[in-house]
């Protein structure tokens, strides 16, 4: 009996230690720095002129991890690496061994999306916040990348009408949520 014992014990031990390790608790990054940082990436793209329009979208995507790693003040306390997605979108992940590759394990912190009938950048993360950034006033490369994107959005099956549809939060709600969310309190309705 007492083996027994030992084994359940031994055994809701193991459970909770996996459980503890493949749940670990990673940061939420700034999506008002993910945003300005995009499109700071977006402009600054604009003026490189050695970019082939075929591979415009893992050049901006090089350029957009090499910025927000770059960012000061950062996107997130970690190092952030960057991942062109076929939808048109990229995601930010937390790079937790700094090798500048997506590993097995390693958590999304961020998307990015265009909702080109608006004019914005979108930037959603892993808790449901979501910021915008408006854009305009591109040239030639940085239009060619947006086509590229809007029409890796359109081959996915995106409705652009989700996108235009989808609504930020204000810059007070957002910045209360990200301190109550990061200090560990949460405010409860009735």
């Amino acid at each position: 009996m007492l083996n027994l014992k030992t084994l359940i014990a031994s055994g809701i031990l193991s459970t909770t230690i996996l459980i503890t390790a493949c749940s670990e608790k990673v940061e939420s990054a700034n999506l008002d720095r993910v945003l300005d940082v995009t499109s700071d990436t977006l402009y600054q793209f604009e003026k490189e002129e050695t970019k082939q329009q075929e591979t415009a979208v893992q050049d901006f995507a090089a350029a957009l991890q090499t910025n927000m790693r770059a960012a000061n003040p950062g996107v997130h306390p970690g190092p952030v690496g960057i991942n062109a997605n076929e939808d048109g979108s990229f995601s930010g992940y937390y790079d937790k061994n700094d090798n500048q590759q997506r590993d097995s394990g390693e958590k999304d912190l961020f998307k990015v999306e265009i909702d080109g009938e608006k004019q914005r950048l979108i930037a959603s993360d892993t808790n449901g916040y979501v910021r915008d950034h408006s854009f305009s006033g591109t040239g030639l490369l940085a239009g060619l990348l947006i086509g590229s994107l809007l029409s890796r959005q359109r081959a996915a099956g995106v409705n652009p009408k989700s996108l235009s549809n989808k609504s930020a939060m204000s810059k007070s709600q957002y910045s209360s949520a990200r301190t109550r969310s990061s200090s560990g309190s949460h405010t409860r309705g009735k």
